[in-house]
C-alpha cells in the first residue's frame, strides 16, 4: 500500500514533484489507514489514541490547497474535474468524513431549530410537533424537541441550552404569562424566537395564535342555539392569555344572547384532565346543575366526560359538552365530541416561515398572526331536556362549519 501511495503521489505531482508527499508522510498515513480503521467514524487507532483524518490531511494527500478541498466538499465553487478527482480519491483513501457540526459552529449557527412545548401529551402540541418537524425536514433542518411540562424554570433552562448549542432559532409554546419573559432577550441573546399559542413580549418576538375569543364565542353560540340557558365553563388559568380570552368569549356570547353569567357556573383550573374532573364534579353536585358544560381545551374535556360518567349521568341527554381543540379520536367517543379545531398545519408553517425570516436577517417589526377557528359539530351537544322530562333528540351526524372569512390576519 505504501508503494501505491508513493506512485500515485509522484505520478500526479509530475517531474517537478511540486507539493509531493514524502515517503515519511506516506508511511504515517499508511500506518493510520491500515491500523484498525473504522469506516463508519472515519477515525483510526494509533496505539492507544484515536485520530481523525482532517481536511489538511486530505489537502496534503491530494496535493491541493485547503480552499480546493473545501470547495469540492461543499460544492460552493467550480473545481476542475482533475482536482475534484484527486480530492475524492484522497477522501476515500483516508476515510475522511466532513464534520458539518464543526463547520456550523465556526459560522456560529447550525441547521437545528429548537421547539419547546409545555405538554407533549396534549394532542394539540403533539400535532404541532409533527407539523413543525415535517416543515423542517422539507427545508433541511433538524428539530430539537423540549417538553417543559409547564415548568417555567425548566423552560428557561431549555432555552439557555438551545442558545449554548447554537440553535439557529426556536419556536416556543410558552408555559407562563408574559411577565415571566421580561428577561428573555438577555437569556437567549440574538437567537430568533417565535411564540405559538400566545403572545409574549409583543414588541420583541413574532407570534402565531388562534383567535381564542372567537373560538369560545363560536362554541357558545352553538350551545345557545340549541336552547341552553344554563351553561357552565371550566376555564383555563387566568394568568395565561388563552385562559382569559376563552373566558371572555364565553361571557361575550352569553351577554350577546341576553343571558346572565351565573357565578357558580364559572370554574377555573389548569389546562388538564384532573382539574377539569374536580370542577365538573362540583358543578354536577349543585342543586340546580348546568345543562351544558364548555371545557376550555381538549384535555379538560376528557375530565368533564369522566365526571359525567362517574356521576351516573348521560352525555348528551343529561349534560351537553363541547370544547376548544379538536383531536384525532374525538369522533371515536360515544357520543362523538363537539369541538373547535385549530388549523395546526397552517399555524406551524406560519411559525416556521416567521422564524426563517428572522434567521435570514430580517429586522422588520414583530408580526402577530391570528388564525380563525373551525367549528366541528358532532353528537355531544343536543337540545336540553324538555320540561316534561322527555329526552332530547340526538343531534345529526358530524358537520364541519368554517367561518365565513377563514383567512390569515395580522393582529
Amino acid at each position: 500500500m505504501l508503494e501505491t501511495l508513493c506512485q500515485w503521489s509522484i505520478r500526479r505531482g509530475g517531474v517537478n514533484h511540486k507539493m509531493h508527499i514524502t515517503k515519511r508522510f506516506a508511511k504515517r498515513f499508511t500506518k493510520r489507514i491500515e491500523s484498525s480503521y473504522d469506516s463508519s467514524t472515519a477515525h483510526t487507532d494509533i496505539g492507544r489514541k484515536t485520530v481523525a483524518s482532517t481536511m489538511k490531511d486530505v489537502a496534503r494527500l491530494a496535493q491541493v490547497s485547503l480552499a480546493t478541498v473545501s470547495a469540492v466538499l461543499s460544492g460552493s465553487t467550480y473545481v476542475s474535474p482533475e482536482l475534484t478527482s484527486r480530492v475524492k480519491k484522497a477522501v476515500a483513501a483516508l476515510g475522511y468524513s466532513p464534520n458539518s457540526v464543526a463547520s456550523s459552529l465556526k459560522k456560529g449557527a447550525t441547521k437545528i431549530i429548537g421547539l419547546v412545548v409545555p405538554d407533549i401529551t396534549n394532542p394539540f402540541f403533539t400535532e404541532l410537533v409533527h407539523s413543525v418537524q415535517k416543515r423542517a425536514r422539507e427545508l433541511g433542518y433538524a428539530v430539537l424537541l423540549c417538553d417543559s411540562e409547564r415548568d417555567i424554570e425548566q423552560e428557561r433552562s431549555y432555552l439557555k441550552m438551545l442558545r449554548a448549542h447554537l440553535a439557529t432559532g426556536t419556536i416556543i409554546c410558552p408555559a407562563g404569562p408574559d411577565a415571566s419573559y421580561k428577561d428573555l432577550p438577555n437569556e437567549v441573546g440574538i437567537m430568533p424566537i417565535v411564540s405559538v399559542d400566545h403572545i409574549i413580549r409583543a414588541d420583541d418576538y413574532d407570534s402565531v395564535v388562534l383567535d381564542n375569543v372567537a373560538a369560545s364565542r363560536m362554541v357558545m353560540q352553538h350551545i345557545i342555539s340549541l336552547g341552553h340557558t344554563r351553561v357552565a365553563i371550566i376555564a383555563g388559568q387566568q394568568h395565561l392569555v388563552p385562559g382569559r380570552d376563552r373566558l371572555a368569549g364565553f361571557v361575550e356570547a352569553l351577554r350577546g344572547a341576553g343571558l346572565d353569567v351565573i357565578p357558580e357556573f364559572v370554574r377555573h383550573g389548569a389546562f388538564n384532565e384532573s382539574d377539569a374532573f374536580d370542577c365538573s364534579q362540583a358543578l354536577l353536585a349543585l342543586p340546580e346543575r348546568p345543562s351544558a358544560i364548555f371545557a376550555a381545551n381538549n384535555q379538560m374535556l376528557i375530565g368533564v366526560m369522566r365526571a359525567i360518567s362517574e356521576s351516573g349521568l348521560s352525555c348528551p341527554y343529561d349534560i351537553s359538552v363541547a370544547a376548544i381543540d379538536d383531536f384525532p379520536w374525538a369522533a371515536a367517543f360515544s357520543p362523538a365530541l363537539t369541538t373547535v379545531r385549530q388549523p395546526v398545519d397552517a399555524m406551524a408553517d406560519a411559525a416556521f416561515n416567521l422564524l426563517l425570516e428572522r434567521i435570514n436577517g430580517t429586522d422588520a417589526a414583530p408580526r402577530h398572526l391570528v388564525f380563525p377557528p373551525e367549528m366541528v359539530i358532532r353528537q355531544s351537544c343536543v337540545a336540553p331536556a324538555a320540561p316534561s322530562g322527555l329526552a332530547a333528540r340526538r343531534a345529526p351526524a358530524r358537520r364541519t362549519r368554517k367561518p365565513a372569512n377563514a383567512h390569515l390576519a395580522d393582529a
